[in-house]
């Protein structure tokens, strides 16, 4: 049946908050995502209007600098520089601060604080010459990935995931109860075992991030892989129910996004507490007499404002091997352990059935047709998954 346009009902309005709201922009038609474009990107412009206020500062400021003086420059060089760079990293605050205000407003008001921000943004190339500042063509490139960005709803996503994290800290205490104890007996003896401080001494700090790097990589990819597996089956419960749910591809890719989503945000916050717990714990265990012996020479210190800290560069770097390794664990023990299957990656499932739910009245309205009775949301049987104590 062909899809007809939709009024802009109370009860579709509805549905299309909540289907942003649980993640899922994709699902709403194009003429629905560019619905209201220029209200919703308020916040965002608003983001881009005080990076290049402070990009402006700093620059102004520094090209009027001799070369033979930026070796040592004067404090009030410093100070107007401190001031540019200051604005540029409050752009998150603005932007959330605006974002709060217009949530309130009408969406009128909306479009008209959008369409202000935008010729303001526009006007910036005007404040400076385009060799010591932002060229129009630049902010140019910068309006369109922006608006392209609002229009796939990577706002909405990224608000979404804002806002899962900050559920997943609540159950943070939970997830270390269950989850730290074994990682602590398993990584124990690798954190005291020599080799690995000699191994991870020599490499440098840009190559030790490349490789916690590599493992996040791999553990998104397993990510993708278990969570493609399950939306699968979800989908296939559905497709054998009345009123299939014909996924589009788009749709297929932002719910198996949102599912990775939540798996990342689990493992990063167990990588995060990981961290900080063997950082703490090498401090208190790990003599730099010990670490000189394991390592062949004193341990390096930090540097900059981290050299007052107790924790010698190895002690960190240690630790980072050791936390990406733990997450990237954690992401195979969600696949193959039935109880952190339950626990962790049972709650993304839920919330995928309920966006499929929302989705199934969403499209009967699009289609003209009468929505269906709420389906059940009942976890398809889990004894199609392996089960086994969690990899370690």
């Amino acid at each position: 049946m062909p899809r007809h346009s939709l009024a802009p009902t109370p009860r579709v309005e509805t549905l299309r908050s909540e289907l942003r709201g649980l993640g899922l922009p994709l699902v709403l038609e194009p003429r629905a995502r560019l619905h209201g474009l220029l209200a919703r990107s308020a916040p965002a412009l608003m983001g881009v209007l005080t990076c290049l206020v402070g990009i402006d500062v700093f620059v102004l400021n520094m090209a009027d600098v001799p070369p033979e003086q930026l070796a040592q420059p004067l404090d009030e060089d410093l100070l107007l520089a401190g001031v540019g760079i200051l604005i540029m990293v409050c752009f998150p605050v603005t932007w959330w601060v605006l974002r709060l205000v217009l949530r309130h407003c009408s969406r009128t008001v909306g479009n008209v604080v959008g369409a202000v921000l935008l010729a303001t943004v526009l006007l910036i190339p005007w404040l400076a010459s385009p060799e010591d500042g932002i060229s129009l063509g630049d902010v140019l490139i910068i309006l369109g990935l922006l608006f392209l960005a609002m229009y796939w709803g990577v706002d909405t996503v990224l608000s979404w995931a804002t806002r899962r994290a900050a559920r997943e800290l609540n159950h943070l205490g939970s997830m270390v109860g269950r989850v730290l104890p074994i990682l602590m007996l398993a990584l124990l003896f690798s954190f005291f075992n020599a080799e690995i401080w000699q191994v991870v001494a020599q490499l440098s700090v840009a190559r030790t991030w490349a490789i916690v790097g590599v493992m996040g990589l791999l553990g998104i990819a397993l990510a993708t892989l278990n969570a493609k597996d399950e939306i699968s089956q979800i989908i296939r419960t559905y497709d054998a129910q009345e009123g299939g749910t014909d996924l589009r591809p788009l749709e297929r890719a932002n719910i198996t996004a949102m599912c990775v989503l939540i798996s990342i945000i689990q493992v990063t916050l167990l990588g995060v507490v990981v961290f900080v717990f063997y950082v703490v714990f090498g401090v208190l265990s790990v003599s730099p007499v010990t670490a000189t012996q394991w390592i062949g020479s004193p341990p390096a210190r930090l540097d900059g404002i981290l050299a007052a800290l107790p924790v010698s560069l190895p002690l960190v770097q240690v630790c980072l091997v050791l936390s990406a390794f733990s997450a990237l664990n954690f992401i195979v023990s969600i696949g193959t352990d039935t109880t952190y299957r339950a626990t962790f990656l049972e709650p993304a499932l839920d919330e995928v059935r309920k966006g499929l739910v929302a989705r199934d009245e969403y499209t009967a309205l699009r289609d003209g047709r009468t929505p269906p009775a709420p389906r059940g949301t009942e976890a398809p049987s889990t004894t199609h998954r392996p089960s086994g104590a969690a990899s370690v």
